[in-house]
């Protein structure tokens, strides 16, 4: 998607060449035409396609079914393994639950984290989880994440990476100028939550039902979760903000803070 066309994830035309093009090689892999009918991607190519080497054709064996849930749920797993709405049972040994994950924030909520006056995370992030750059919070003083809200849709390594050499780099620079607490304004993470919300809405990533805006999780409102311009101009932002002395944060020094 990133590596190969620009447009792919703006341009619906240039999207639509894409998808069809993973799906013709699905059609070649798979030999019975209605487990390719179950397993084929449909829409626009807005979600990470199932392209690993070798997953297609195992789908292939005689061993092997491919079971649409959506169109025949699970009613029952019993002691021989599970039964379907059409009232077959699918014997197996083992079942492995792949139940998906509550991305971004989820695990920061399911922790006690408090900041000023006890505030809680999640009661901050009611309706939406929100961040300045992905990193830090206002109202949590001296709190820093690593792939927060808002951080960069990239493949990870790299944004730890970038996000970790930021983190040491500005405790270092408080230790040295003698600061005892740093945080963001509200202004600032206000205004970082509306730049990612107008970066994803020029993008296909929003026409489709996705992990990536917390869609996966029943009952969690759909947000924005991810900054979607790219590390090379995230780290630029987090460049900036540190030549311009800390833009978007309130430093305090250990005589302006209280015990």
């Amino acid at each position: 998607m990133f590596a190969t066309f620009g447009d792919i994830a703006t341009n619906e035309e240039a999207n639509e060449a894409a998808a069809s093009f993973i799906r013709s090689k699905i059609a070649e892999i798979i030999e019975d035409p209605e487990t390719t009918r179950k397993l084929m991607p449909t829409g626009l190519f807005a979600r990470r396609p199932l392209c690993d080497n070798g997953y297609y054709q195992v789908f292939n064996r005689p061993n092997v079914e491919a079971v649409a849930i959506k169109e025949n749920p699970i009613r029952e797993v019993s002691a021989k393994g599970v039964v379907t709405e059409d009232g077959v049972l699918h014997e197996m040994d083992v079942i492995v639950f792949a139940t998906g994950f509550d991305a971004v924030d989820g695990n920061y909520r399911r922790m006690e984290i408090r900041g000023r006056e006890g505030l809680s995370i999640n009661d901050h992030w009611d309706g939406q989880p929100t961040s300045y750059l992905g990193i830090s919070t206002a109202n949590f003083p001296n709190w820093f994440m690593v792939l927060g809200p808002n951080g960069p849709f990239t493949n990870l390594p790299p944004s730890i990476e970038t996000q970790v050499e930021w983190i040491g780099d500005t405790i270092e620079y408080a230790e040295r100028n003698g600061l005892r607490a740093i945080e963001p304004t509200p202004e600032a993470e206000s205004e970082w939550t509306e730049t990612c919300t107008q970066i994803a809405n020029m993008t296909l990533f929003t026409k489709v039902d996705s992990w990536i805006f917390g869609a996966n999780i029943p009952g969690k409102k759909p947000s924005v979760l991810f900054y979607l311009g790219g590390l090379g101009s995230y780290r630029a932002v987090l460049d900036d903000v540190t030549t311009t002395g800390y833009r978007g944060f309130e430093l305090k020094a250990a005589d302006q803070v209280p015990a």
